[in-house]
């Protein structure tokens, strides 16, 4: 059962709301000062959901194992900060012992290359976890989920609307200038509030599909509740919002010229409306009558006649499917895991060794300080048992949150989350979402979204009691 809300909890629920808004424009902190700002909001938050006194007793025994496997893993990670004997780095680590003796010969050392990288690495580890706790916490109903969508798309929405300005004025109204040498002209194609515009096109791309979710909840409540003569019931003030930022979120993420970040979302998209209807046989038969099909098509040559006019046709037109320079950063990650294949080399560092390793075909750009594969760099960070650890939080997170494709109050949502939670997924593949603390914070509350929207108690109550 939700506990009662009290002042508290308010306080706790719109700092959060606030980080949210906050945070992409921080450059969707990219910068170690951005991170810890963001990373503070979030420990204040849940500073407050702390101070009820009975929080402890309501958190569910799934939730609890949640919880205590990310903590394991945060455990781990803040064990790179402990000093340990020199003789032990060399046993469990041989070339960190060996990087370390090159700079210092002591009688202790750490696991990782660099403290101050994995410091501030752990407090943004910490930050997701709290991500998830305060969701569980502090959002207990589908109304409250709902809500928290809204912040999500009215954060995105803010962006992508100054985002538009400057496409259309070559940056006549910028606030937020790129961090060097990110310095690519407005006309190019929109980065946002961000310097890297790949990163930009996936937030962007979370922002498309949570507001299409939301807008499809809205518009079968609104319709549910209304007569049957009232053809206009769905028509609202909050669905001629959505409308608008769908279309907005769509259009910016086209002019961010990101082809994978389009790709992965139509990747994304197509799994779990399959998975829907491989869940639900009767809707696919609904939805191959001819009124549904003329719908689709409708909108798919709507669709492509946008898509013709962007940045991003101009790209795929140009340049194809060409890697830009992908393979040899892969080829340089691949390198890093062999020399530490246990224990990697520590949380954060990667962008300050790749270096030793990289070709001097990738030169000294800011592409190559990261490999552009997240699974890769993970694992040549925190090694094989750090990739472990974190594999089990998150795949109980997401077994429960794909267990079913409907959800009696919030299908949309389901689905929008889904499909946000999958595109990042497959863009992780080939790009750097963890270069801004923004995407995987978003990662982690989408999962946690799922996490509220599939629990048992939820779909066991009435409308009524689980609404407000």
């Amino acid at each position: 059962m939700p506990r009662l809300d009290n002042s508290l909890d308010t306080l706790a629920r719109a700092t959060f709301a606030a980080t949210l808004f906050v945070l992409p424009w921080l450059h969707g902190a990219e910068l170690f000062w951005e991170q810890l700002f963001v990373a503070a909001g979030l420990f204040m938050a849940l500073l407050f959901t702390l101070m009820h006194k009975n929080i402890f007793a309501e958190i569910s025994r799934p939730a609890l194992l949640v919880l205590t496997t990310f903590c394991v893993w945060l455990l781990y990670s803040a064990l790179y900060l402990v000093p340990l004997p020199a003789n032990w780095i060399a046993w469990l680590s041989p070339n960190t012992h060996q990087w370390q003796s090159n700079v210092e010969l002591a009688e202790t050392g750490y696991l990782t290359l660099y403290r101050q990288a994995t410091i501030i690495e752990v407090f943004k580890f910490a930050g997701l976890i709290c991500v998830f706790f305060l969701t569980g916490s502090l959002f207990r109903s589908v109304y409250r989920l709902r809500l928290l969508a809204y912040a999500v798309i009215i954060a995105g929405f803010t962006t992508a609307v100054y985002s538009q300005l400057n496409f259309a004025t070559g940056g006549a109204f910028e606030l937020v200038e790129a961090i060097p040498p990110w310095d690519f002209s407005w006309f190019e194609g929109i980065r946002g509030t961000f310097s890297y515009k790949n990163q930009y096109a996936v937030y962007m791309l979370v922002c498309l599909a949570v507001s299409v979710g939301v807008l499809v909840d809205e518009v079968m409540e609104s319709r549910s509740v209304a007569g049957p003569e009232d053809r206009r019931a769905w028509l609202t003030p909050a669905t001629v919002f959505l409308l608008v930022a769908v279309i907005l979120f769509f259009m910016t993420l086209l002019n961010t010229s990101s082809r994978g970040a389009l790709l992965a979302l139509l990747a994304g998209t197509g799994l779990s409306l399959g998975l829907l209807m491989l869940r639900n046989r009767t809707l696919l038969k609904r939805l191959l009558k001819p009124k549904y099909l003329a719908i689709g098509l409708g909108g798919l040559v709507l669709a492509a006649v946008v898509f013709t006019q962007s940045s991003i046709y101009e790209r795929f037109t140009s340049e194809h499917m060409a890697d830009n320079g992908r393979t040899l950063l892969r080829n340089t990650v691949v390198k890093v895991i062999d020399d530490y294949p246990a224990f990697g080399t520590g949380p954060g560092t990667y962008p300050f060794i790749q270096h030793n390793y990289k070709p001097l075909e990738l030169g000294n750009t800011q592409m190559s300080k990261h490999s552009h594969n997240d699974y890769l760099e993970t694992l040549a960070t925190q090694g094989v048992i750090g990739m472990l650890l974190l594999f089990i939080p998150v795949a109980l997170l997401l077994w429960r949150g794909f267990s079913r494709s409907r959800q009696f109050h919030s299908t949309g949502l389901l689905l929008g989350c889904q499909s946000a939670i999958l595109a990042y997924l497959i863009q992780a593949t080939y790009d750097v979402n963890v270069g801004v603390y923004i995407l995987p914070l978003h990662f982690v509350l989408l999962a946690s979204i799922l996490w509220q929207l599939t629990a048992p108690w939820l779909q066991t109550t009435s409308d009524n009691q689980y609404t407000k």
